[in-house]
């Protein structure tokens, strides 16, 4: 199946993992050799792991998509079966089933009394719910954060009011990620019975308190009509440790920022530089386009200067043409008047 935000698939990893695996592990010391209805399955995951320890487990969607993954994905499951329904139209009988889970369901639509409903109707008189659900308050007010897939959801008041109705026995609870330090045998690592001692530190000092959890992320209400235990405090860690690998992972980035940094500092410096002869480079420019503005308006006078001797040349050469044509007509005009003369001089000898 492909994660679209909507369901959780095993192939996801993160704080979304270590939400819904920690409620399924919560789920399983209910469901020892019962009967066992997973409202909302997904992709089957939560209902298999469960199917481990029950009795047999049915697990119930609305999507037909996700009950056929579910029903190939885990078919060698014999005491597992899928069906297609929703959490108003349950397709089994009264009283039914011993345990019913259903982990961040009821946000994802506004039927909220038909879901309590059937779910009582599905349920054995002594029947067990274990439920899970956003917090408005810190899930989407203060962060002003809206999931899209999400229709109503509730406040604390809300929830319980609900859940009020109809179970006598009641135990709320928060789930929240956090960073703690842990301190945990070696010699009896794999004993589950030890019970976790919680420590914190108020005003300089170092008390043992009981684990709470302010402003929880997630309720986790287990109800019934018949009096159970009440959880204990849980933690869920992976053997794939989140925390260590986040912390690796910023460490990782946290030397690339320096690194970032180192060179931004570089950078900032080549660019002042490259600022500083940019601007000697533009005083030049401006110093060459100044002189070049004066040489311009020197070449332009000059210019003027030789267009005005030009015309004086062209009148002078105008007036030299009209003073040699008058010459030329003075010396024909001589020239004629001198051969007269001398011919009636030639004329009288030969006389």
């Amino acid at each position: 199946m492909e994660f679209t935000g909507e369901r959780y698939i095993p192939s996801e990893d993160g704080v979304i993992k270590y939400e819904h695996l920690h409620r399924y592990a919560i789920a399983k010391d209910f469901c020892k050799d019962r009967t066992v209805l997973d409202i909302a399955s997904g992709e089957g995951y939560g209902s298999a792991m469960l199917s481990n320890i029950a009795e047999s487990v049915f697990g119930v969607d609305i999507d037909p998509e996700s009950i056929a993954h579910a029903q190939k994905e885990y078919a060698h499951k014999e005491n597992l079966k899928f069906l297609l329904g929703s959490c108003d139209k349950i397709p089994l009988d009264d009283n039914s089933v011993e345990v019913v889970v259903s982990f961040e369901t009821i946000e994802h639509h506004d039927k909220h009394e038909e879901m309590l409903a059937e779910i009582s109707r599905v349920l054995t008189n002594d029947g067990i719910l274990i439920l899970s659900s956003p917090n408005k308050l810190t899930y989407s007010d203060e962060p002003n954060y809206q999931n899209p897939y999400h229709v109503k959801e509730l406040y604390y008041e809300e929830l319980r009011a609900l859940i009020d109705k109809h179970f006598n026995y009641i135990s709320t609870y928060g789930q929240k990620m956090g960073v703690s330090s842990f301190i945990t045998s070696l010699e009896s690592a794999a004993d589950s019975s030890d019970l976790l001692a919680s420590f914190t530190s108020q005003s300089k000092e170092l008390i043992r308190k009981k684990i709470s959890i302010p402003s929880p992320l997630y309720f986790l209400v287990i109800c019934s009509n018949s009096h159970f235990e009440p959880l204990k405090s849980s933690l869920y860690r992976d053997e794939d440790d989140l925390y260590m690998r986040t912390r690796a992972q910023i460490m990782s980035l946290s030397d690339t920022c320096r690194e970032i940094s180192i060179t931004a500092r570089n950078l900032n410096a080549e660019l002042k530089r490259a600022q500083t002869q940019s601007n000697e480079s533009q005083l030049k420019l401006q110093d060459t386009q100044s002189k070049l503005q004066d040489t311009q308006s020197k070449l332009q006078d000059t210019q003027s200067k030789l267009q005005d001797t030009q015309s004086k040349l062209q009148d002078t050469q105008s007036k030299l043409q009209d003073t040699q044509k008058q010459l030329e007509r003075n010396f024909f005009f001589i020239v004629k008047m001198t051969n007269k003369k001398l011919l009636k001089k030639i004329r009288r000898i030969f006389r």
